[in-house]
């Protein structure tokens, strides 16, 4: 097999993508689609999930360059190529949990110093940043017509001093002026495009009467960012047909990528996608499943470890609409948190209450908060002994639940002898259900049937195992 060239390592320039690699997934209908009808646009998406990428193909688009869109679906809408002056800010590689706000001036002056240089434009260096953006902004409108502003990553200055609340703080005052500039500067500006992890109430790019489209849970953009399954059997066809011998053919080497890598759901609409990190680096490690996308860390996740959160709740969890985009610093709360980073996702939407239940959306994710949740919240090892962890499997995949109810045991020992008093039936149902989902097998809690509930439930390709949790009663009770 002749391996094609993958844009792997985080191609995020639209042009370089296009001129060296041999696979690109077709977005810019959607781009299309939302330039034509809105002048600003703001997208939450999880990290690693193609907004970097979005963002220069929205640059180019506005820069005219038709060579770099030939054979994609704007080629043939009546897209203008007019050319418009482009400024294109990216907050998500810079650290700020050191002199933050110096960090965040120093960056932006940066940038801006790169945009003047391209465009021909004097605007001195500025202390104050949103007075130099905004200078910018006129000084470009000026000299070359309507301005397209994009900002990557708008929220990475809040979320990497997400433990740090002064410094947060001080941050956050200089993100409400310099974003201020745009609402300004509604006149001087084509269109304006933001994308972060989450939406800050608090941040004034959010507040007013020109605040920006939040198309972050809009049905029509449900697969703006990542893969959905058509794409990936058509796009990916060469490695589907190459690797499916060794997953014992075509449909069961899907069914396992989707297990692993799909399942993300944005909107209530019934379309998931799968995260395109994990795929490009599955496709490149030649068909080695692993858990790409989870390796690279998540600073908001970080941020579980300073709160006291109730972990056994996150399964089956519930939400209104508003409060996935309403984050302020003194009430960021679990389930908005999970959801905006990517660990757990929408699985069910109630037309009549509108509300939306979220769940974990695949095995890798399962398996990787399984993991941090073990170690931070039931106080057990954070990771099951190699010989363990295979004793547990096999004992649930050949059917012998009294050897698994054996092996759980020893590991349940170890649970911290100062959580005695929070033991509960619902704290045991967490525990199971959390150690099952590390060993990457299917476990569903609080399943309702007609006759009534049942505590868990696991799934194997041979068995199904249900489980009944009493403390403190009877055997009996339970059966």
């Amino acid at each position: 097999m002749i391996k094609r060239k993958l844009p792997i390592g985080g191609i995020q320039t639209f042009s370089e993508l296009r001129e060296n690699y041999d696979v690109y997934v077709d977005k810019t209908m959607h781009i299309y689609n939302m330039a034509s009808r809105y002048k600003a646009v703001f997208l939450a998406r999880p990290r690693r999930f193609g907004k970097s990428l979005l963002c220069s193909t929205i640059e180019a688009l506005f820069l005219g360059q038709k060579e770099y869109f030939d054979g994609l679906a704007v080629s043939n809408t009546d897209w203008d190529w007019k050319v418009h002056p482009v400024i294109h800010l990216a907050l998500g590689a810079n650290d700020f949990t050191d002199n933050g706000a110096e960090t965040f001036v120093g960056t932006l002056n940066t940038q801006l110093d790169k945009v003047c240089s391209l465009y021909g434009l004097s605007v001195e260096r500025s202390e104050n940043a949103a007075d130099r953006f905004d200078r910018v902004i006129t000084g470009l409108s000026e000299k070359l017509g309507k301005v397209v502003v994009i900002i990557d990553e708008y929220d990475n200055p809040l979320l990497s001093t997400i433990n740090q609340p002064e410094l947060n703080l001080r941050l956050r005052e200089r993100l409400k002026g310099f974003y201020s500039v745009l609402k300004q500067n509604d006149r001087y500006l084509r269109f304006s495009f933001i994308t972060g992890v989450t939406k800050f109430a608090q941040v004034s790019l959010f507040s007013g009467m020109n605040q920006a489209n939040d198309i972050s849970m809009m049905p029509e953009y449900c697969d703006i960012c990542g893969i959905t399954q058509e794409e990936l059997e058509t796009v990916f066809a060469p490695e589907i047909d190459a690797y499916s011998p060794r997953y014992g053919g075509r449909e069961k080497y899907i069914n396992k990528m989707k297990e692993y890598y799909n399942g993300y759901f944005f909107t209530k609409k019934k379309l998931s996608v799968y995260n395109i990190y994990g795929l490009l680096n599955h496709f490149d490690k030649a068909a080695e499943f692993d858990f790409y996308w989870s390796m690279t860390g998540a600073p908001l996740i970080k941020y579980l470890e300073t709160k006291n959160v109730n972990a056994a709740e996150i399964e089956e969890a519930e939400m209104k609409a508003g409060d996935f985009a309403d984050y302020r610093d003194t009430a960021i709360t679990l389930f908005p948190l999970l959801y905006q980073s990517g660990y757990l996702t929408i699985s069910d939407y109630d037309e009549t209450t509108g509300l939306y239940k979220l769940n974990y959306p695949n095995i890798e994710i399962r398996q990787s908060l399984a993991r941090f949740l073990s170690s931070n919240y039931s106080k057990a090892d954070e990771k099951l002994a190699a010989s363990m962890y295979t004793r547990l499997v096999r004992a649930l995949l050949d059917g012998k639940p009294d050897d698994f109810l054996n092996l759980l045991k020893l590991f349940l020992g170890k649970v911290d002898y100062s959580l005695s008093s929070k033991i509960t039936e619902y704290y045991f149902e967490f525990a199971v259900s959390n150690i099952i989902n590390i060993l990457g097998l299917r476990c569903v809690n609080e399943v309702h049937t007609a006759n009534g509930r049942m505590d868990s439930v696991v799934f194997t390709d041979n068995y199904i195992y249900i489980f009944e949790f009493k403390v403190d009663k009877p055997v009996e009770d339970a059966m």
